[in-house]
């Protein structure tokens, strides 16, 4: 015997099941298109592009096209690399990590450069501050006379007042000395690194003659131990001055 169902409980049947199956399959879609790929983007490792040598923008671009993330982490001055430029990555291009990670970018100042400033005129304690201020140093002293000028000027430097030169580089300096009867207090030596002892005298109108070495374990290197005219005492202008400095054995 045939069970005969209803016209109107078969057509519901069929829509309720229509219903699941449409139902089940936009699941899927919904599943397979946005659930598995977030899934898999964050279980899965890409390789880090290397960057260097790149500019900022391109390095951005290319780390961003591996689903990687970046930071710049600083700015150093690069002789070798065009300011802008990436001279340093962490982690190294090649690298396999995890989407998502952070790569910092260290980014290249240009070559770091100074310009000599116009010395003469002034003292050599003066030119010894302008020439910090602009990231240069004084260098050797040349002593010369000059009758028309003050004494304890600078009559010139080399390289000349405009020149470009790299960063911390050295300038000579030309410094008039003239024979005077002048006295100048002897500052007090002992303790300083010899480059410090030498600028002291410098700047106090004072020459440094011989160096004697003496070995002491107790004091760094080039450490001023004994000065030949004692702190305190007048001298002439001029007037040269010896140094006992430590050394290693």
């Amino acid at each position: 015997m045939k069970i005969k169902f209803p016209k109107e409980l078969i057509s519901e049947i069929l829509i309720a099941a229509a219903v699941f199956i449409g139902g089940l399959i936009l699941l899927l879609i919904v599943v397979d298109a946005i659930v598995m790929p977030i899934f898999t983007r964050q279980n899965s490792e890409v390789e880090i592009p290397n960057v260097v040598d790149l500019s900022l923008q391109a390095a951005q671009a290319q780390l961003r096209e591996a689903d990687l993330k970046f930071a710049v982490g600083g700015e150093e001055y690069d002789t070798k690399r065009p300011k802008g430029t990436v001279i340093l990555q962490i982690p190294e291009g090649g690298a396999k990590v995890k989407r998502g990670r952070n790569v910092t970018l260290t980014i290249s100042k240009g070559s770091a450069s100074a310009t000599v400033p116009e010395l003469q005129g002034f003292t050599l304690r003066e030119a010894r501050m302008m020439l910090e201020r602009e990231g240069l140093e004084a260098g050797e002293i040349i002593w010369h006379t000059d009758l028309d000028l003050p004494d304890g000027v600078i009559i010139n430097s080399m390289p000349a007042a405009g020149t470009v030169m790299r960063l911390n580089a050295d300038v000579q300096l030309i410094v008039n000395r003239i024979e005077t009867e002048m006295m100048i207090r002897v500052p007090h030596f002992v303790g300083l690194d010899l480059d410090k002892a030498r600028s002291l005298a410098q700047d106090n109108f004072l020459l440094v003659g011989g160096i004697n070495y003496s070995v002491n374990d107790d004091l760094l290197p080039e450490t001023v131990m004994t000065q030949s005219v004692p702190p305190g005492r007048e001298v002439k202008k001029w007037s040269t001055i010896e140094f006992t400095v430590s050394a290693l054995e």
